[in-house]
């Protein structure tokens, strides 16, 4: 009944409260209770003519078995769900179908300890970076309650969320660690991430070029043929996927990765040469030592003044020159990537090989050339779509913050879960049509 005085409406039908404060329909208020700071609510369903699934004939309740659920927190305070349930019976004796219970997914799923409103209300609340143990303090129930309905309905969206997979034309592969443990040896795990609009696809349970393989041949030929471009660090093993399931695919190696490799190249050249001149480590006034900073800067950000630094202490401490030609060589390696003509870019990458494998060169700068010969038309192929494999590395790193809140993981189908909820942009609109029986 609703009774309306002015322009305010009260209910006073108990079965529309229960569709106010619960949502749900098709139950009457049984019972209420309110013990200090907890709540207790106790339904049941409303039952029309009930059959037996396996003979169609009639049935009939056999006992009320009662479960409570833990449901959202009603004006602040804790409430329980009391779901007094049917067990019903096959009045045809000769019937093989003994008894049964009948559930209603809208109330709560099977094995969930939660109703369905509770369970997918944590769900985003712990997709959105919180953790299980503060959302478990919230609703007044343990952890493992929470977390089991994270991976329930978790997964269930991730899997429903087709679209997470049929717009990326573009992916990239990185791995990083997932558990490292002093007594063990460190597990890793690869991240494949749609570089083009910055997010997670997938988190697999290891780096092995089999089971990365297996992932791609999953996901069907036709995904596989809308990708045009694999972007990745100088890994063998990820090149190799590529060219085993993506073969169309143009393959590019990123940036920081290749300009990252030439700066270490850079830096054992002087410490090397530090050594070699005055027979002992860098120390605070050793000219090599000061200016091992300035080596790391690009060249067009040095002022006046630094460049003039640069050069001076290069003259005292590098009389042969190694460490300021790996310098130029480093320099020249992010003219290719800066460079806008891909003709030109090419030519200039082909012209720092060719450089770089002189026996001249210290044996540094020729290791560095062989990999740039190596690795040359995938380093090329960046000119062609300006991508890169940073937005896999900024999406692992949200992978590292859930690993911080978690405190770790050991458990490899939390961890992925927990991760693609927070940093594989989920659409949560799905998760209201989720129907997890």
């Amino acid at each position: 009944m609703i009774q309306q005085s002015r322009s305010t409406f009260v209910i006073t039908d108990p079965t529309e409260i229960v569709r106010a404060l619960v949502g749900l329909k098709d139950v009457r208020v049984l019972a209420y209770e309110r013990r200090g700071p907890d709540t207790r609510l106790v339904i049941e369903q409303t039952l029309d003519e009930v059959r037996c699934p396996r003979c169609a004939g009639a049935a009939r309740v056999k006992d009320r078995p009662v479960v409570t659920y833990i449901d959202l927190p009603v004006f602040g305070s804790p409430m329980r769900l009391t779901w007094r349930k049917h067990r019903m019976r096959c009045v045809d004796p000769a019937c093989a179908m003994t008894t049964w219970v009948l559930r209603d997914h809208r109330i709560a799923a099977v094995s969930c300890l939660l109703t369905t409103r509770a369970a997918k209300w944590a769900t985003e609340q712990v997709g959105t970076g919180r953790s299980v143990k503060e959302v478990a303090a919230e609703l007044g129930c343990e952890w493992h309650t929470i977390n089991d309905a994270v991976l329930t309905y978790g997964g269930a969206l991730l899997a429903a969320d087709k679209k997470r997979l049929t717009k990326t034309t573009a992916i990239g592969l990185d791995e990083t660690n997932f558990v490292r443990l002093a007594d063990q040896h460190t597990s890793y795990a690869t991240t494949v991430c749609d570089v083009t609009n910055h997010q997670i696809i997938d988190i697999l349970a290891s780096r092995h070029f089999v089971d990365v393989a297996q992932w791609m041949a999953d996901q069907g030929l036709d995904w596989r043929s809308r990708i045009t471009y694999g972007a990745l660090d100088m890994s063998a093993t990820y090149a190799a996927v590529y060219s085993a399931m993506l073969p169309r695919a143009a393959q590019v190696v990123d940036p920081f990765h290749a300009v990252a490799l030439a700066n270490r190249a850079l830096d054992a050249i002087r410490r090397r040469v530090q050594i070699e001149q005055l027979g002992h480590r860098g120390r605070r006034d050793d000219p090599l030592f000061q200016v091992r900073r300035l080596l790391t800067r690009a060249e067009e950000s040095l002022t006046p003044e630094a460049a003039e630094r640069l050069g001076v202490l290069l003259s005292l401490g590098d009389p042969t020159a190694e460490v300021a030609v790996a310098y130029r060589v480093k320099e020249r390696l992010r003219d290719f990537y800066r460079e806008s003509d891909p003709a030109l870019a090419e030519a200039l990458l082909a012209d720092l090989r060719d450089k770089c494998l002189a026996r001249s060169m210290p044996p540094e700068i020729r290791r560095l050339g062989r990999t740039i010969r190596t690795w040359f038309a995938k380093m090329c192929n960046f000119h062609l779509a300006r991508l890169t494999n940073g937005p896999t590395e900024s999406l692992n790193n949200l992978i590292k913050r859930i690993k911080r809140v978690g405190f770790g993981f050991r458990n490899f189908e939390n961890y992925r879960i927990r991760a693609l909820l927070y940093a594989g942009k989920p659409n949560w609109r799905v998760l209201g049509s989720i129907v997890v029986r």
